[in-house]
C-alpha cells in the first residue's frame, strides 16, 4: 500500500505490477524490486482510453 501498486497477474514464477505516479516513485519501486530480478519494465507517459462501448 506504500506506493499504492496493483497486482495484475500471478503465475508461479512471475508477477506483474501496474504502479502509476511520478518518476520518483516509480523509480523507488524499481530500486526495491531490482534485488529480486526485474525480467521486463514498461514504461509510458501520459494515456487517455475511453469507457464504454463505442466500438
Amino acid at each position: 500500500s506504500v506506493f499504492r501498486a496493483n497486482i495484475v497477474d500471478v503465475a508461479k514464477k512471475t508477477l506483474m505490477i501496474e504502479i502509476t505516479g511520478n518518476s520518483k516513485k516509480v523509480k523507488a519501486l524499481e530500486d526495491l524490486l531490482r534485488p529480486f530480478g526485474i525480467l521486463e519494465l514498461v514504461r509510458t507517459g501520459k494515456i487517455a482510453c475511453t469507457r464504454g462501448g463505442k466500438y
